[in-house]
């Protein structure tokens, strides 16, 4: 779906992340760990689009329908957006056409219902909880139909209860939908448990391949907490 054939990514002449090479395959979910500041979030910009490789190539399958989950964000409380309008916004396209369609509207009702948030449809987006706004925003992904989920430390700032939910989520979306799954995490329990392949950064990929594998590999002590 997409691939990187010897990418390097920099900021200004400072390369960020150095001759990265990988292909990600439909329908697996990837985790890329790796401490702060390793270049996780960069090279998911690069995968997306948002910076452009200082030397390699960047190859995306034609028409890659792709959506994005960033960090839990807490909303202040009289944010005026409702619920139903944030996850009715991932069924947009470029056409910008001004009229809502019932297809879109179905769309969005569905995702809703997908993660067991129709109850809360009408309310504004800041009365929620940090674990309801980012469930939110996961229907509003689903909305738009992705074949690949981008998502940069999804659960960070949740409490445990909430992260479990959402990773059965995540699972229920792969399971039920053949979704491909890109997941940056510190969570090594989830990798452990869930990877399909483990990407390990730190600048340069020190590892790729099975999780379970990982732990023989490993060069860095405890860089992937």
């Amino acid at each position: 779906m997409i691939s990187l054939s010897h990418v390097t990514l920099s900021y200004g002449a400072r390369p960020v992340v150095e001759d990265v090479n990988l292909s990600i395959e439909r329908g697996e979910n990837l985790c890329l760990v790796g401490p702060n500041g390793s270049g996780k979030s960069t090279l998911i910009k690069g995968m997306l689009g948002l910076i452009k490789p200082a030397s390699g190539e960047i190859v995306r399958t034609k028409s890659l329908r792709c959506a994005y989950l960033a960090q839990a964000h807490t909303f202040q409380r009289d944010f005026p957006a409702t619920v139903w309008e944030v996850v009715l916004s991932g069924t947009l396209d470029r056409s910008f056409n001004p009229f809502i369609t019932r297809a879109q509207k179905k769309r969005a009702q569905e995702a809703l219902e997908r993660v067991r948030l129709s109850d809360l449809a009408g309310k504004r987006i800041g009365s929620l909880s940090g674990g309801q706004q980012q469930r939110a925003f996961l229907a509003r992904a689903i909305a738009h139909e992705p074949e690949l989920i981008v998502m940069d430390e999804p659960c960070s700032a949740l409490d445990p209860v909430i992260t479990k939910e959402l990773y059965s989520l995540f699972d229920e979306l792969k399971r039920e939908k053949g979704l491909t799954m890109l997941i940056a995490t510190h969570d090594w329990d989830y990798v452990h448990e869930h990877a399909d392949r483990v990407l390990v950064l730190n600048r340069t990929v020190r590892y790729l391949g099975p999780a379970a594998h990982w732990h023989s590999h490993r060069e860095d002590g405890d860089m992937c907490k």
